[in-house]
């Protein structure tokens, strides 16, 4: 989806407006959790912010678009671009990420299996998968009131859910580890240790938000991605009951902060490039759970801010190993966090739940409730993480 200079300056001079007039409003927006998720996760005690953050006590510099000069704007500007529509990255402290992306140290480029060697070891997996995980995480991920990243909720829901990776791997030569940001939410990573010094990157997004009132109204994040969330932590599953063990080092990585402009994705994205790790590709899933059964179900490809490498092998896992087609379509600047990656000079694709980006309209609301979600639907999803996993991790140039 490409933004037109007419529809960026428009939504620029709405955001001044809103910037000028921003109040605090309470109450206005969004309920309490639901009774199920509330009964089955009575140990998770909501948390009603009134205020956005430290973060935002001074304007912070966002980015519409590539050849668009970023500004410094206040938190009710922000607000302003979020409810038109506009997707933004925050570069106020990567401000070096986006001067340019240079080569790495010793001339590094990624290499990627130009055929399934694998196959074995992948469907061995991907018989261990199953749907059970799915809703015994969502449910109480869901029940926080929200998991807006710069909030006691944000903070406690990514410790939840550490809590929940670090059960997952007991007993498994993985490693977790939180990556903090000068936001309240860290990012979790698990890291599988292979022999080489490359690494395989894939991830999702834990963090959610109210597009009315983002740190107290309710947003529950079902889709928005609590799906995508579930579905690379199965896949982790799936492929450590297999007996894993990777040439390549894979991490799995549950980002912060992606709805305040991709914020954790970007910092982690800039200390790999700062320290010269050689990444060898990033796979990214936002939203996996939401199919409209009026349309052709299908896994949706992002053609830009993407490898077209990446994408095509992407598209043969799928073929191989799902039993659903693949489909590009354009998501448009900042869409998620594989544009942090590619930013940063890393390979990346980013796997979808459709091709209709705005076809799920429950997103940022109360609504977005794991009800929403078809189950069935979210394992092919995992299939394509468990693939990737063993294709990229096990291949040696």
């Amino acid at each position: 989806m490409r933004i037109q200079f007419g529809i960026l300056a428009a939504a620029w001079a709405l955001a001044a407006a809103a910037g000028a007039q921003h109040q605090h409003v309470f109450g206005a927006a969004g309920g309490a959790p639901g009774d199920g998720a509330a009964a089955a996760a009575s140990d998770i005690r909501v948390t009603w912010e009134t205020q956005p953050g430290r973060l935002y006590e001074s304007a912070r510099l966002i980015k519409v678009a590539e050849n668009v000069r970023p500004r410094w704007l206040d938190i009710g500007s922000i607000m302003a671009l979020r409810r038109a529509g506009v997707r933004f990255m925050d570069i106020t402290d990567v401000q070096d990420l986006h001067s340019g992306a240079p080569a790495l140290a010793g001339g590094y480029e990624s290499q990627l299996p130009q055929r399934l060697a694998q196959k074995k070891d992948v469907e061995g997996a991907i018989g261990r998968l199953s749907e059970e995980l799915y809703g015994k995480v969502l449910v109480p991920f869901t029940a926080f009131h929200n998991r807006y990243y710069d909030s006691e909720n944000g903070r406690r829901s990514s410790q939840w859910l550490q809590e929940q990776v670090e059960a997952l791997v007991a007993g498994h030569n993985v490693t977790v580890r939180q990556f903090r940001h000068k936001f309240a939410q860290p990012s979790v990573i698990a890291r599988i240790e292979g022999a080489s010094d490359e690494t395989v990157v894939i991830s999702a997004h834990q963090d959610s938000v109210n597009m009315w009132l983002p740190w107290f109204g309710r947003a529950s994040g079902a889709d928005d991605d609590g799906s995508g969330t579930v579905t690379i932590l199965e896949a982790l599953r799936g492929i450590l009951a297999q007996g894993f063990a990777p040439h390549r080092s894979v991490e799995f990585h549950w980002y912060a902060g992606e709805e305040g402009g991709l914020l954790g994705s970007q910092d982690v994205a800039r200390a790999y490039r700062n320290e010269a790790r050689k990444v060898v590709a990033n796979m990214h899933f936002d939203m996996t759970g939401f199919w409209d059964r009026k349309d052709k179900e299908l896994i949706g490809l992002v053609a830009d801010h993407t490898d077209p490498e990446t994408r095509a092998l992407v598209a043969r896992l799928a073929a191989e190993y799902t039993r659903l087609q693949t489909r590009e379509f354009s998501c448009g600047y900042a869409c998620s966090d594989h544009a942090s990656w590619n930013t940063a000079g890393f390979r990346s694709a980013m796997a979808f739940e459709s091709d209709q980006l705005d076809g799920n309209t429950n997103i940022h609301t109360p609504a977005d409730s794991v009800e929403t979600l078809d189950f069935t639907h979210m394992l092919e999803f995992s299939k394509l993480a468990v693939a990737f996993a063993y294709e990229v991790g096990y291949h040696q140039p």
